[in-house]
This record gives C-alpha cells, sequence and structure tokens, in this order.
C-alpha cells in the first residue's frame, strides 16, 4: 500500500519526476515534483496519462516509468508508487 502524503489529503502521493531531457511544458528543467491523486490512478498507465498530459507530451510519445532503475508495467496497481518515489519518465519517439 502506498504512503499517504501528510499535506492532509488522504487520496493523494507526492512524487519526484526525472525527465531523460526537458518536457516540452517545461524546457528549463528535468526534475520536478508531481501530486498524483490515488483515486483518479487506478494503474501506471492512468498515471503516464496524466504526466502525458500535465506535460505537453504528443500522443506519438511512447512513454515509459521506471522507480530505482525498475520498469514500471503500464498494467500495474498505482500503489506499486509511493509517496516521496523518484520516478524516472523516459521518452521513446515513434517513427
Amino acid at each position: 500500500m502506498a504512503a499517504f502524503c501528510n499535506n492532509g489529503n488522504s487520496g493523494t502521493i507526492r512524487v519526484r519526476l526525472l525527465f531523460d531531457y526537458p518536457p516540452p511544458a517545461v524546457v528549463d528543467s528535468r526534475m520536478c515534483w508531481l501530486l498524483v491523486d490515488l483515486n483518479a490512478c487506478r494503474v501506471v498507465a492512468d498515471l503516464e496519462s496524466v504526466i502525458r498530459e500535465k506535460f505537453e507530451f504528443s500522443r506519438g510519445t511512447i512513454l515509459s516509468l521506471f522507480v530505482e532503475d525498475c520498469y514500471l508495467p503500464h498494467t500495474e496497481s498505482i500503489y506499486v508508487v509511493r509517496d516521496n518515489d523518484s520516478v524516472r519518465y523516459c521518452v521513446f519517439l515513434r517513427f
């Protein structure tokens, strides 16, 4: 079970995002914090969608998430991601 953020919102976790390259929405930074609503994310693919939308990645971009250099499968429960985890976000362009 994920540890919850101590900000009073029992349905959220805070994760540190580490991008290989700066995302389109934040071109001058490769790291940022993201507050994740666990009620809106059931599986890792839902988190990928939130990140894709928030940071303006195109639909043709293949995205993969890693925690401690371990791949997070798209169908895995969101509870595999815990409060204060560092999530590496790899982008692969589809040709």
